[in-house]
């Protein structure tokens, strides 16, 4: 890939998706705050939060609302800012479409790890927030930085040290979901890993058949 051209495309891109995903958390934390108390369980739970029990029930759907669902201002805050923060540059660098699977797949991944830990471990609890989503975009950011058009901007010690980071209050403070956080680090690790080798082979496909 072309890094000039990179550039370009990450200075000119809108990054619609990212907007799109903070404009619908915001929203429907609003309308939970309204309705009910954003940090109450019964609140959560009527909106769609994870809790393994009512999926084992075939309540499925709440591994896809989970992400899009907030514990009180804090907690939306920091999500909606570190999507702000990481969300454009991988939105940019993917196009609209992957960034949208990245992101929808690491939500899933962290709700699919939360299910199967509780599932072994029969110790239930409510999970809700975007923060398995974000730290899949995370782990984009260690692909990025062994890339050479993007390592100058996301150099891999820095990387890690923010990767550090974002997982030390999983395991310091209560109330924060480790597994949802590592099922979408991984989640969004393979297919950002994944994407990035098909857009390689589109490319070189390209290439070679504007040599003929």
């Amino acid at each position: 890939m072309d890094y000039r051209r990179l550039k370009r495309k990450l200075k000119s891109s809108v990054p619609y998706m990212t907007y799109f995903f903070i404009g619908i958390n915001v929203l429907i934390f609003f309308i939970e705050a309204i309705i009910g108390d954003s940090e109450s369980g019964d609140t959560i739970m009527k909106f769609g939060a994870l809790y393994v029990p009512k999926v084992k029930e075939g309540q499925w759907y709440r591994m896809f609302t989970a992400f899009f669902i907030h514990f009180g201002y804090e907690h939306l805050a920091g999500n909606m800012l570190a999507l702000f923060a990481i969300g454009p540059y991988i939105e940019g660098f993917f196009g609209h479409l992957r960034f949208t699977v990245i992101y929808i797949i690491s939500g899933l991944s962290g709700s699919a790890f939360v299910y199967f830990m509780e599932q072994r471990s029969g110790d239930y609890s409510l999970t809700a927030g975007a923060s398995g989503a974000i730290f899949g975009l995370f782990g984009v950011l260690i692909i990025f930085a062994f890339i050479r058009e993007m390592r100058d901007t996301f150099p891999l010690p820095r990387v890690i040290v923010g990767l550090i980071l974002m997982f030390v209050p999983s395991f310091t403070e209560e109330g924060i979901s480790l597994n949802g956080h590592i099922g979408g680090f991984v989640g969004g690790t393979v297919v950002g890993f994944i994407l990035y080798n098909l857009m390689n082979a589109a490319n070189s496909r390209k290439r070679n058949n504007n040599l003929y």
